[in-house]
């Protein structure tokens, strides 16, 4: 039986579409699996499932009804949300922690009843955490805390409970754990998770819905919809399957496509920091382009990457801002560059030069502005100035918001280069 259906679902931030004509069904007592790539509008459809936005076009009913006719307080009676960021602003003890599950059926000034203790109890004892009632939050460990957390909105006593990516963060024992939960609460209720291992999904959703490029591309049971010509579509990776009851069931292996000899003569800068141009810096190097960055400070995550798989990388020494020694450095290097890649990332006084500089040279190299699904007044730190470059790099550079529009638009732009320079 379906319990949430979604129709023509359409959504943008400003100018930029993320989800277009999503038509989904949300059956009763089922784990139903969101994936896709980052950016490709996981969290954007779970808010929208939640009645937390309004779409643009389409609507999502319950039962028949559209949620945008019912009241914040019905909502919460009906549906539970667990975000990413677990945890609480006060370090509560764990039962009051859960008792604030309780909130939409209290009235302002109304006291705890007994069935409001009760409900907390039977949380706590759905999700194996009775024993923790009395421990302060900030004594948990990650897979504790996100266990109580779910036990939170179990209190509200949901027909739907929805959850954004449980598993981030944590090992591979209590990931485990926090699925096989969801797997025994889709006997109570219906389960809608957005899921970033393929292989977690496989084995504990009965359905996914699998996101590409701000589309449905398929949603059904896992083998059918995780196929390996479906996976190199959307996440742009080799797989295999392989079967075994030694393996547990279906176990996915993914590799990186073989690079193409003809991009080793194309030069691509990438202009990141703080881990935030990892994946990118990944998949640039396994297709084969020469890869440089920076600017970046000893000790910052993609620095790291960036040595790791052999690139040239400017470097700045730690916690420094960006000097003339640096820039020169760009001014330097770009003199051979066949494009520039410049991932959103927080900006402060440290690092801004690093996106003037792409900024002042996009009119002379193409430069790729990857910015998936974030708003880049949202990453300045210095008080307007950073947003007021980025706004300008943007009007100059190619916008991409996924990684695949990326490569695409890579490929577009540097498309006969390695002949030419043969030649």
């Amino acid at each position: 039986m379906t319990i949430l259906d979604a129709r023509n679902l359409t959504f943008s931030y400003g100018r930029k579409p993320v989800l277009e004509g999503i038509d989904l069904d949300c059956r009763q007592g089922e784990v139903l699996g969101i994936l896709g790539q980052n950016g490709s509008g996981k969290t954007t459809l779970l808010r929208l499932l939640a009645g937390y936005l309004k779409p643009d076009q389409g609507g999502v009913s319950y039962r028949g009804t559209d949620l945008s006719a019912m009241s914040s307080a019905d909502l919460a009676r009906i549906r539970a949300v667990v975000g990413q960021s677990a945890g609480a602003n006060f370090d509560f003890p764990v039962g009051e922690f859960v008792m604030l599950g309780r909130t939409p059926y209290l009235s302002r000034f109304g006291r705890e009843t007994a069935h409001d203790f009760r409900m907390v109890e039977q949380a706590l004892d759905l999700t194996d955490t009775g024993h923790l009632q009395d421990r302060l939050i900030s004594r948990l460990s990650g897979g504790e805390l996100q266990r109580v957390t779910i036990a939170r909105a179990l209190a509200q006593e949901p027909e739907i409970l929805m959850l954004d990516e449980p598993t981030s963060h944590l090992d591979v024992r209590h990931q485990l754990e926090i699925m096989d939960l969801l797997g025994k609460l889709s006997l109570r209720m219906t389960v809608i998770t957005i899921v970033h291992d393929l292989n977690l999904a496989f084995r504990h959703c009965g359905r996914v819905a699998l996101l590409h490029r701000t589309h449905l591309h398929s949603c059904g049971p896992p083998e059918e919809v995780l196929t390996p010509d479906a996976i190199r579509e959307v996440f742009s990776v080799r797989a295999s399957r392989a079967e075994g009851p030694d393996l547990g069931g279906t176990l996915l292996s993914f590799s990186l496509p073989p690079p193409d000899p003809g991009r080793r003569d194309v030069h691509v800068h990438v202009i990141a920091g703080g881990g935030y141009g990892r994946m990118v810096l990944h998949a640039l190097a396994g297709r084969g382009y020469q890869v440089s960055a920076g600017v970046l400070n000893e000790g910052d995550l993609d620095l790291e990457v960036a040595r790791y798989l052999g690139c040239r990388v400017i470097t700045a020494p730690p916690f420094s801002r960006i000097g003339k020694n640096e820039r020169q450095e760009l001014e330097e290097i770009s003199s051979g560059i066949d494009a520039i890649v410049v991932v959103a990332m927080p900006v402060g006084e440290g690092n801004i030069e690093n996106i003037r500089f792409a900024s002042d040279i996009a009119g002379r190299v193409p430069v790729i502005l990857f910015a998936p699904a974030c708003a880049l007044s949202d990453l300045d730190y210095t008080g307007g100035e950073a947003a007021a470059v980025y706004e300008k790099l943007r009007e100059r550079a190619i916008l991409a918001c996924s990684l695949e529009e990326l490569l695409d638009r890579l490929a577009t732009v540097t498309a006969g280069l390695a002949d030419r320079k043969k030649g």
